[in-house]
């Protein structure tokens, strides 16, 4: 009796299966100028979403015989405008390549900033012995004291 029910279960499996399209040929499907809804409507939900330089960024992260793949497509307006591979920025433009770049700049003004407070204090010194007369020589004769 249960082998009745396996055979039909089994190849009810089967079929239903085959019928399953790749995800990675789903993706490649994707052609740009496409707008939202096509892309929805052949993909589905993306796995994130994230608005980038005015572009829309949607990520598909999935599984095609047992490779990881991490796709990405840019909306600009509505449209497709890159189909691919996750975007990364060039290695000149990355977080950290910008953050050295700064704290760099960073080092520098507060270098000359260093140096004008120090010029700063000198002419002030200055300044302050003029208005004194310190900068003078003078001659102070000598006295005896009277008796």
């Amino acid at each position: 009796m249960l082998r009745y029910f396996a055979i039909p279960l089994i190849s009810l499996s089967l079929l239903t299966t085959a019928c399953q399209t790749s995800m990675l040929k789903q993706f490649n499907e994707i052609t740009p100028g496409m707008e939202k809804d096509d892309v929805l409507n052949l993909m589905g939900s993306p796995t994130r979403t994230q608005r980038f330089h005015g572009k829309d960024r949607w990520t598909y992260v999935f599984y095609d015989k047992r490779i990881r793949f991490e796709k990405e497509v840019q909306f600009f307006e509505g449209n497709a405008v890159y189909i691919g591979d996750t975007w990364q920025p060039a290695a000149d433009r990355t977080a950290i390549a910008m953050d050295t770049r700064n704290d760099q700049k960073n080092r520098e003004i507060d270098e000359m900033l260093a140096r004008e407070v120090e010029s700063h204090r000198k002419a002030y010194e200055d300044y302050e012995k003029k208005a004194k007369g310190e900068d003078k020589v003078r001659y102070v004769p000598t006295f005896e004291p009277v008796r």
